[in-house]
């Protein structure tokens, strides 16, 4: 695969940021390291969305996404949203804003994307699990698909939880009321997205047990089938909220995708 490192001026964020990308790239397979494989744009987009605190890079420095992702016809886009948790702050930061119109239009300028609903996909890990869902559920005439791992759902639910000041940190929650005020607006409640969402995305939704993020999880995914979503859901005992789980995970990501992303 072909990795680009894009750096560009966002008028959204009012700052220089970056974005890594993973593209496929064409091989005739005359290296025993290389099989022949015929690239075939416009391609389907994964994006590919950071935890809490992490950047652009996370992805690719703690799990094999790049070699994970060769041989399909698929791109992965690895932007780069700070602690924003993917939402438009109360101090003025538009991180959704920027996550869900400005970077795709202009990927779309540079890259041979697809922008088929059919070939547009989110996934993350814990406030990237998060992104991911809002993302789709909120955009979901553009994404067709969603994953959250160990998501950090934020919710109404979540604002109050102490367990999030054990995990996190004691200023955590502060910092949570400092992004999204004194409550979570239904635009940014993943709960109460799910009631709304039309077309209803595609998601899988999974979570370590040894995680305090797993009732988050669980909830969303009871409702969500409640409601009549193509939801997979599952909790696998011997895990934490760690990368090892996240690097396991993103592989059952990649196989659910649609044919037209599968290896040929």
């Amino acid at each position: 695969m072909a990795l680009m490192r894009l750096q560009f001026f966002s008028e959204v964020l009012g700052r220089h940021t970056y974005v890594n990308i993973l593209l496929p790239q064409s091989t005739a397979g005359r290296d025993w390291s290389w099989r022949a494989f015929s690239a075939r744009p416009p391609f389907p987009a994964l994006y590919l969305l950071h935890g809490l605190s992490d950047d652009q890079d996370a992805w690719l420095r703690n799990t094999s996404i790049e070699r994970y992702a060769e041989g399909r016809n698929l791109a992965v886009v690895m932007p780069s949203t700070d602690r924003g948790f993917y939402t438009d702050t109360t101090y003025g930061i538009k991180h959704f804003t920027y996550i869900s119109e400005e970077l795709p239009s202009l990927l779309k300028q540079y890259l041979p994307l697809s922008e088929r609903r059919e070939d547009t996909y989110a996934a993350g890990l814990s406030m990237g699990g998060y992104g991911a869902l809002k993302l789709a559920l909120r955009c979901s005439d553009r994404f067709s698909f969603a994953a959250s791992l160990s998501g950090a759902l934020m919710g109404r639910q979540m604002t109050d939880m102490k367990a999030a000041a054990q995990a996190a940190g004691p200023e955590f929650p502060g910092e949570l009321k400092h992004i999204f005020g004194e409550t979570v607006k239904p635009e940014d409640d993943c709960l109460s997205l799910l009631e709304t969402a039309d077309p209803k995305p595609k998601l899988f939704v999974c979570c370590g047990m040894k995680d305090w993020l797993l009732p988050l999880s669980a909830a969303l995914a009871e409702r969500a089938l409640a409601l009549g979503y193509d939801v997979a859901w599952r909790a696998d005992e011997q895990y934490d909220h760690e990368w090892a789980y996240w690097d396991l995970m993103i592989q059952e990501v990649l196989n659910m995708l649609p044919e037209q992303t599968k290896p040929r």
